[in-house]
């Protein structure tokens, strides 16, 4: 009975290294298995697993003279099965999170122009409010509020005494507050 001849790793590898196509063959057909069940072990995926074997063997063909002189070829081999899937863990990880900041990026967008939205309507609904004061009510408001002015400012402006500007501008906050709330319901939703 004819005995097959052991495996020998060594010897493969030195013909791989000379450009052996044939042996580097036989280092395939010899791990792959071997390499697609510990990937798969480890990564729980099929696809996901085949894509590493087919990566490692790439890395296997490019480092070659590496791994022929490396003491314990097959530990070396072992080793760029592991990196390879630890480096596919990574991408998985890496993708995740994009998604992820993608996502809180349109869900922010969307909260920001919802609520750019929401203080054009307040804004609308105010100076629709403000339209209807009394002419010395509006330009007093606007000059204080939306200008930034003081009553001094505003007074010494419009030629009256700071007191007529802090009573026209008291009553024009008042009317913004009835009408607010005699008109609650209508900005409940704002």
């Amino acid at each position: 009975m004819q005995q097959v001849p052991q495996f020998d790793i060594k010897i493969l590898l030195t013909r791989i290294v000379e450009g052996d196509e044939n042996a580097f063959r036989m280092l395939f057909e010899h791990y792959k298995e071997r390499f697609y069940t510990a990937a798969f072990k480890m990564i729980r995926s099929a696809d996901q697993a085949e894509e590493i074997v087919e990566e490692v063997f790439v890395s296997i063909w490019i480092k070659r003279e590496q791994i022929a002189l490396a003491e314990k070829p097959e530990n070396y081999l072992f080793t760029i099965l592991q990196n390879t899937v630890y480096a596919a863990f990574r991408k998985t990880v890496q993708e995740r999170r994009h998604k992820l900041r993608i996502s809180d990026e349109r869900e922010k967008t969307v909260d920001s122009v919802e609520n750019q939205l929401i203080e054009k309507e307040k804004t609308a609904i105010i100076e629709s409010v403000i339209s209807r004061l009394p002419t010395q009510q509006k330009t007093i408001y606007r000059l204080a509020k939306q200008d930034g002015m003081s009553r001094e400012e505003i007074a010494k402006q419009l030629n009256i005494s700071p007191n007529t500007v802090r009573n026209h501008l008291a009553a024009a906050v008042d009317s913004l507050r009835t009408w607010a709330k005699t008109n609650e319901s209508a900005l409940g939703w704002i």
